[in-house]
């Protein structure tokens, strides 16, 4: 048996610390994502009509920070975070679970959109609307038959501000076809490879904020998409196409319906923490008012009235004298 040299052992040592030749081609290689799913996308929207889409958003977010403020009696502030164009697959694995999501045909154009807000908020809308601070569940599940029923009104007024944000494009007819709290129950309106305009804002609801996201087919908004392209925003598109007589007439209802705050200030005086303190049942205080002079009514801390007081089977109550009369008339 022959042995091994000194040269014959080293070179076999670095024969086997040295790395594959097949190992190192493979790590070579720059690996790329590929999505099997969808291959075949090509973006649809034109930057013109992207731009176009987040104008006519904008202003449905400034229609529906007042409609929504009036509705719940809550300061409401509505923004567009982005807007972009990807595949409606890429859309329904986006939706939060669990979230409200709304199916509502776009007549005269062909299918439908859909909307989805965050369930969180749906609860919190939902408390107000039957008189609550806006609390939700710590605990979310499904809607229940009456608050489906709420959802469905507050989803059918929302609407109004977003056909009347596109009436400066076209005259649209909204209707709500479906609401369902559960994503899983979606229908696929469109094929899950077919490009779609996704419009994420941000919506807070008094002290409460979530994400309300549009999805808008490609296919639905295919027939218009010359106008898209060559929409132009200016002050006279806003006048020669402003409100209809029914938005009018829903915004004087609405207006109507307004709670403000009525207040009679009886007088005022000035008396010591001492005579404060002592005041007891029976006392009386005297106020810099003569009885036969007319008292202030203040709507929202404004003076509007000069009033007598009096009462009406046992109610105290006021009687208008004047109308007080500001810079704003």
């Amino acid at each position: 048996m022959s042995m091994l040299s000194q040269e014959e052992i080293d070179a076999l040592v670095n024969n086997l610390s040295a790395p594959d030749a097949k190992e190192v081609a493979l790590e070579s290689r720059k690996i790329k994502p590929f999505d099997f799913r969808f291959n075949k996308r090509t973006d649809k929207f034109s930057n013109n009509q992207l731009q176009t889409l987040r104008t006519l958003h904008d202003n449905f977010t400034r229609l529906l920070n007042n409609a929504l403020s009036l509705y719940l009696r809550t300061r409401v502030e509505a923004s567009i975070v982005s807007i972009e164009q990807i595949n409606y697959g890429d859309f329904v694995a986006s939706i939060g679970t669990p979230s409200i999501l709304s199916i509502y045909s776009m007549d005269p154009l062909p299918g439908s959109g859909i909307v989805q807000l965050d369930l969180n908020l749906a609860f919190s809308i939902i408390d107000r609307l039957l008189g609550g601070p806006g609390w939700f569940p710590a605990k979310l599940r499904d809607l229940t038959d009456i608050e489906r029923t709420l959802m469905q009104r507050f989803m059918a007024r929302m609407l109004n501000s977003y056909r009347e944000s596109w009436n400066y494009l076209l005259t649209l007819s909204l209707k709500i076809e479906a609401l369902d709290s559960n994503p899983q129950f979606i229908p696929r309106i469109i094929p899950l490879d077919q490009i779609v305009a996704y419009v994420t804002c941000e919506l807070k609801v008094g002290d409460k904020t979530g994400t309300m996201n549009f999805c808008l087919p490609y296919l639905v908004l295919q027939s218009i998409g010359p106008q898209l392209s060559d929409f132009q925003w200016s002050p006279s598109v806003v006048s020669g196409r402003g409100m209809t007589e029914d938005d009018i007439a829903q915004l004087v209802r609405n207006v109507e319906r307004a709670e403000v705050e009525f207040e009679v200030e009886l007088g005022r005086t000035i008396v010591s923490l001492r005579d404060l303190v002592a005041l007891q049942i029976g006392d009386i205080v005297q106020f810099d008012k003569l009885t036969s002079q007319p008292l202030t009514a203040n709507i929202n801390d404004h003076e509007k009235f000069k009033v007598y007081a009096g009462t009406n089977r046992d109610k105290l109550t006021v009687q208008v004298v004047e109308i007080i009369r500001g810079e704003d008339g």
